[in-house]
């Protein structure tokens, strides 16, 4: 059997025909679908780097307020040891004052009583000394 030179020619037609059916009617729409993907794919990524570069900003933006806060944090506390401070200075200031002027009524409060003491001793001691010459004349 020898392939005629139409048979041959028809089945090259209809090939080329249902090449062409196919083309449009399948592959056309299926190359469509799949562009279609191909882009919504790559703006999803875009849309991902896009979220990420904004995450990332946002925590770099983060990251220098809570910074600043710190920074913040730590002058005022400086500030508030700095405030106590003086304050104990004066509290401390002000309590040696009154020790000072305690100490110094209790000791002109016991000089007093030293004088006083002092006095009724020797006015006791003279006391004696009279009570002794009299019974000592008497004696005599």
């Amino acid at each position: 059997m020898k392939p005629d030179l139409y048979q041959v020619g028809f089945v090259i037609v209809i090939l080329i025909a249902m090449f062409m059916f196919l083309k449009y009617t399948f592959f056309k729409p299926v190359s469509k679908v799949m562009d279609d993907r191909e882009a919504e794919i790559a703006t999803g990524s875009a849309t991902k780097h896009q979220a990420a570069a904004e995450i990332e900003q946002r925590q770099a933006d983060y990251a220098a307020r809570l910074r600043e806060l710190r920074g913040q944090a730590f002058e005022r506390r400086k500030e508030l040891a700095t405030e106590a401070t003086h304050q104990k200075d004066v509290l401390l200031d002000e309590a040696r004052r009154k020790a000072l002027h305690q100490r110094s009524v209790a000791r002109e409060a016991l000089e007093a009583q030293q004088e006083q003491a002092k006095v009724q001793l020797t006015a006791e001691v003279d006391a004696l000394s009279e009570s002794m010459v009299l019974h000592l004349l008497k004696q005599a």
